[in-house]
């Protein structure tokens, strides 16, 4: 992000502000798909004469699938576009004759002195080219420290796994998300219970795990515990992948130096990173180092990790999720290379921004290499993840497969013997009255800040009404205090009531960016999305969710959904319309339908089935 403080001085004197203060959400959501399209615009540059695309490859396969979501991880062209509309607004509305950089991150500070030069406003705090510096030296030791620690990774390795009798399913599961309880039931919300499925229906033969991804998390160097699984039987991805599998990764290595040269001293590369008149080269130039250095030679260890796995398993066909990513990738590149059957789980909400899911047309052609790694079937939670990726993601319809979401089946059991009477249990716990409607609002207090106490305050002079916020996961109720101490129809729910009970209780949900309001659709309950636009304005532009990007008018629209049975039930409509019908499935369906898919791809051979289920 670009939290900065900036000290702004006016004919009428100084004061200090924020600079996220001056980025308005429609600001935000321009900066959102510039940054995409100035990141997918790279692959048709020049390099030494052919497009980025063509021009760096292993194995005839394009490295540019693992450069884009490099630079989409990282952020650092979303935030340029950030603070250059930022700080256009600081300085157009504030008309500073000077502002100073008290606290800020490396991207405020390079250009803030370059838009203050740009539009006659002195700028302190410049950075030097000595900082860019250091801070490249701290990339290549990061790099190098990496590669250290997968050669000692793979030194360790001196047993491979016994490969069993080939043929089956083989479930990738990354290490980084895997969790196993005590019971030996797969903590993970998604993947556990179909996997729970393909064996009640099988037999413990026809599925084999293996644990993918760095036990050390790529961004924050932190350790993770090692994979486990089903019955203990994960098997780690480098066991099967002794150190002379790794000849490729290991070129890849050793060619970083020549592939930075070759990317930073290609004119085009150049001409791109000035961005807006703004020449934002050594922010482009770290980001270049970090592909070369970082991305690629980690990408291609996990190409070749993967490919010793599945010469080893020889399996029928191959599961995991999170297929988009960089692993992900890397998987469903060796896989298409050997004719294995591939299938990705939808396990999270597929966000609008998210690079991963988008492609251009010509991405899923080929060009002098091979096509977008795309699974044979995604298996999805609903009908808009369907429209979505064939739309926004070019997803050929027979490739896409509608199964329903099994933690929301989850739910949805949860809910079924809570009945009424526990209700009253709830209401109890909330302090609330029988004859208040309860407004539950599930968000990020971080992410809700601008909004959330204006609407709490309007929303309590409703006749009527409860405000109940859940806490998110990552926060405490302490967040919210400052509301609850104002306004007594607020409270905060305590821990010991679950989601389950708070939206059988609930009327309505209200939110900014939660996915409980696709819960809550699940389950038939109309969603109020504030703070718009944000990550859930399709939903509201598609009539699903109420919304207002107006703050003055979402009273009024809560009132609707409160009390105007005509209105909830024109949203319920739109809901069915959006999402499909989220009864459909029944009581583990969604389960049962994702088994379906993957054990009939694998028996047919890979030819995929079109339809949703």
């Amino acid at each position: 992000m670009i939290d900065a403080d900036i000290l702004v001085r006016t004919a009428a004197g100084e004061r200090r502000v924020a600079l996220t203060s001056y980025l308005a959400p429609a600001e935000e959501e321009a900066a959102h798909e510039a940054a995409y399209e100035w990141i997918k615009g790279l692959r048709n540059l020049p390099v030494d004469g052919a497009p980025f695309r063509d021009r760096f490859t292993i194995r005839g396969d394009s490295l540019w699938w693992f450069t884009e979501i490099y630079f989409h991880r990282e952020q650092v062209i979303l935030d340029i576009y950030r603070t250059l509309a930022a700080l256009d607004t600081l300085i157009s509305s504030e008309r500073p004759v000077a502002i100073e950089v008290t606290s800020a991150s490396a991207v405020v500070r390079l250009l803030a002195p370059l838009v203050g030069a740009s539009r006659g406003v002195s700028v302190g705090a410049v950075t030097t080219m000595a900082t860019w510096w250091r801070r490249m030296a701290r990339l290549d030791l990061r790099a190098r420290s990496l590669n250290l620690s997968a050669l000692l990774t793979t030194e360790r390795v001196r047993r491979s796994p016994d490969a069993g009798v080939a043929g089956g399913v083989v479930a990738f599961i990354h290490r980084a998300f895997w969790r196993t309880g005590a019971d030996g039931e797969s903590a993970e919300s998604y993947i556990g219970p179909v996997l729970s499925e393909l064996e009640r229906r099988t037999n413990p033969e026809f599925i084999r795990y293996v644990g993918i991804g760095p036990s050390t998390n790529f961004r924050s160097g932190r350790r993770w515990p090692s994979a486990s699984g089903p019955g203990d039987r994960v098997v780690p991805v480098e066991r099967y992948a002794p150190r002379r599998a790794l000849r490729a990764s290991r070129e890849m290595w050793r060619r970083r130096t020549a592939h930075f040269a070759a990317l930073r001293n290609a004119p085009a590369l150049r001409g791109a990173a000035v961005i807006r008149g703004i020449d934002c080269w050594p922010l482009v130039k770290e980001q270049l180092a970090g592909i070369a250095w970082l991305q690629w030679p980690w990408s291609v260890r996990a190409m070749d990790e993967a490919a010793a796995a599945l010469d080893a398993l020889q399996p029928s066909g191959v599961l995991t999720y999170a297929e988009a990513g960089g692993w992900g990738r890397a998987l469903i590149l060796e896989s298409r290379r050997r004719n294995i059957p591939s299938i990705g789980l939808q396990h999270g909400f597929i966000y609008r921004h998210w690079l991963n899911y988008r492609h251009e047309p010509d991405e899923m052609q080929p060009s002098t290499t091979p096509p977008f790694p795309l699974p044979t079937q995604t298996l999805l939670f609903d009908s808009y993840a369907q429209r979505h990726l064939e739309e926004r993601g070019r997803f050929p319809a027979d490739a896409l497969v509608v199964t329903g979401s099994p933690r929301l089946d989850e739910l949805r059991r949860s809910i079924v013997p809570i009945g009424d009477h526990p209700t009253v249990k709830t209401r109890l716990t909330l302090g609330v009255e029988e004859d208040q409607a309860i407004v539950l609002v599930t968000t990020k207090e971080k992410e809700a800040r601008p909004v959330l106490g204006t609407f709490c305050a309007a929303a309590a002079s409703l006749p009527g009404v409860a405000i109940i916020i859940k806490p998110h996961p990552a926060e405490t109720g302490e967040a919210y205090a400052d509301i609850v101490s104002t306004l007594p129809l607020v409270r905060v729910s305590p821990p010991s009531l679950t989601l389950a009970e708070l939206l059988r209780s609930a009327r309505v949900v209200v939110t900014v960016n939660s996915t409980v309001a696709l819960d809550a659709a699940a389950l038939d309950i109309p969603a109020l999305v504030i703070g718009l636009p944000n990550n859930l304005s399709p939903f509201v532009d598609a009539g699903a969710f109420a919304g207002s990007s107006d703050p003055a008018e979402v009273t009024g629209v809560l009132g609707r959904i409160l009390y105007d049975e005509g209105f909830r039930q024109q949203l319920a409509k739109r809901r069915r319309a959006v999402f499909g019908d989220p009864f459909a499935h029944g009581p583990g369906g969604a389960s049962a339908a994702s088994a379906d898919a993957v054990l009939t791809l694998v028996h047919s051979g890979g030819q995929p089935t079109a339809g949703s289920g």
